[in-house]
């Protein structure tokens, strides 16, 4: 007489997933925004969502403009 037994065995998959983290240095901050700038130009940024972009822009400009024009 034969048996079949099944026997169940966990499976472990290491997987690497991405962790956004801030940019570290002044090369890095450029990437991400001349990144933002780029997709803002093709398009890949919807329309409807510049609403709610648009007041961290205008902060981003205002301190720009104060720091790099401390007169002003």
């Amino acid at each position: 007489m034969t048996q079949t037994i099944e026997v169940d065995r966990p499976v472990v998959h290491n997987v690497e997933v991405p962790v956004p983290t801030e940019p570290r240095d002044a090369e890095e901050w450029a990437t991400v925004l001349e990144t933002f700038a780029t997709r803002l130009a093709q398009g890949r940024i919807y329309r409807r969502d510049l609403p709610r972009l648009e007041p961290a822009v205008q902060h981003l400009a205002e301190v720009w403009i104060r720091t790099v024009n401390p007169q002003h």
